[in-house]
């Protein structure tokens, strides 16, 4: 595969970077995704991709309020049930 440099305005990079992380795909593949059908080169080529399967897409989307149940119900966790383990 070769590269290619893609210089463009700030807000459309974040546009782009937006569209990627809603279908769980990278930048590269997005772009490709969309300029594939205009130029006439079938999406079929690019299929070998799957989707990411993290919890990428929900980065940055809790509040410090949010996220503090979540933070203190994790405390159990590190704790060891001594009678488990005898």
């Amino acid at each position: 595969m070769e590269a290619l440099t893609f210089r463009a305005e700030p807000e459309f990079i974040k546009a782009l970077k937006d569209y990627a992380d809603r279908l769980g795909i990278s930048v590269n593949a997005a772009l490709r995704e969309i300029v594939a059908p205009v130029i006439g080169v079938s999406k079929r080529l690019h299929t070998s991709r799957r989707p990411k399967n993290n919890l990428a897409r929900f980065r940055g989307t809790l509040t410090k309020e949010d996220l503090a149940p979540i933070v203190a119900a994790q405390g159990d966790f590190s704790k060891i049930d001594e009678d488990m383990w005898k």
